[in-house]
């Protein structure tokens, strides 16, 4: 079962870090999509404030699923030692995520981003913790 929750794991990875280092053009036009479809089932909110709710949130939903399988891959594994050292690499690319962001076109380094990627993975962490 851990080989199955790695391939999640490293298959989440990519596909977040993809969708994070899309240039600036890229990245705006696949979050408006996606909350225009949002504001056509909650049209309460205009199409500006969920798009930016969206990609506030991302930051938080990535993180957060990011640190669930990274902690159901090393449960399986079993090693407190790969544990820190893997927590701490997680912890560190919550900020190189921005740092990386810089030579994106269009994109840019954020404090805000790296306190949301924090607040996923610490909420990841304590999810884990509980279950």
């Amino acid at each position: 079962m851990v080989y199955f929750w790695a391939a999640t794991t490293i298959f989440w990875f990519a596909v977040m870090t993809y969708l994070s280092h899309q240039n600036g053009e890229e990245t705006s036009r696949t979050s408006w999509i996606l909350a225009e479809d949002v504001h056509r089932i909650w049209a309460r909110e205009s199409t500006e404030k969920i798009n930016a709710f969206l990609r506030k949130a991302a930051h938080i939903v990535v993180f957060f699923i990011l640190t669930i399988l990274l902690e159901k891959t090393l449960a399986g594994i079993g090693s407190d030692t790969l544990r820190v050292v893997w927590t701490g690499l997680l912890v560190v690319w919550c900020w190189m995520d921005e740092v990386t962001k810089t030579f994106v076109p269009g994109r840019h380094f954020s404090w805000l981003d790296v306190g949301l990627n924090l607040l996923g993975f610490l909420l990841g962490m304590g999810t884990s913790c509980i279950a």
